[in-house]
């Protein structure tokens, strides 16, 4: 017996799957208080391997940070210069303050086979679904607004203009969620469980039958 084949399902690409390695850019946006940075560094631990994005910003060092850890401090005649060549994938003001995505970081781990995870905002993965549309685009969200309001209120190190701010700012990002590739809620009390939503979504993005190919 003769099994047929489609036409062309092998002819474009012989290399068995396995062989193929190649890193994908993955894009996280979450209000402020959500929980992005303790769901990351839980995946980090059951050993996921992922590179986090280093941004570099404008704003001044706080006690505790250091240079990389959370950011690169530079400039801004640096920061004006990157944006001048092109060397950043993504950047915004915020409150007064230049943040921006290099776009070499993202390349070298990308073509050394690694997933590649950018920590943005609602406006930032509008720019990257422009410039990147093979970027896979995730909004981590809260239980509710009202459970947002508690977590931010319960940090007690921010006035009560910022608070009010961060809370309105949170509100004009849950309303954006609708156009990302995927949603995960962070409900209280079940980080666990948008862990394994997270990890479970970067493992899909690697089953397709018609991989992602990002340029950057």
């Amino acid at each position: 017996m003769h099994l047929k084949t489609e036409p062309g399902i092998y002819q474009q690409d012989s290399t068995p799957p396995l062989a193929r390695k190649q890193g994908l850019l993955f894009v996280l946006s979450a209000p402020s208080g959500t929980g992005k940075d303790t769901v990351i560094q839980a995946l980090r631990e059951q050993g996921v391997d992922f590179h986090v994005v280093v941004s570099v910003t404008t704003r001044a060092m706080r006690v505790g940070e250091s240079e990389g850890q959370p950011y690169y401090f530079i400039q801004q005649a640096e920061f004006d210069r990157l944006v001048a060549s092109d060397e950043l994938i993504e950047y915004a003001n915020v409150h007064g303050n230049w943040y921006g995505q290099p776009r070499q970081q993202v390349r070298d781990h990308l073509h050394a086979g690694r997933d590649v995870l950018l920590k943005v905002d609602v406006q930032g993965a509008a720019t990257i679904r422009a410039k990147v549309p093979e970027a896979v685009l995730i909004f981590l969200a809260p239980e509710s607004q009202q459970e947002l309001a508690r977590r931010l209120s319960s940090r007690q190190t921010e006035s009560e203009e910022t608070f009010r701010r961060r809370l309105a700012d949170a509100d004009s990002e849950l309303a954006q969620w609708y156009w990302y590739d995927y949603l995960i809620i962070n409900r209280k009390g079940q980080l666990q469980e948008a862990v394994e939503q997270l990890r479970a979504i970067m493992l899909a993005e690697h089953c397709r039958v018609h991989p992602r190919r990002v340029e950057i």
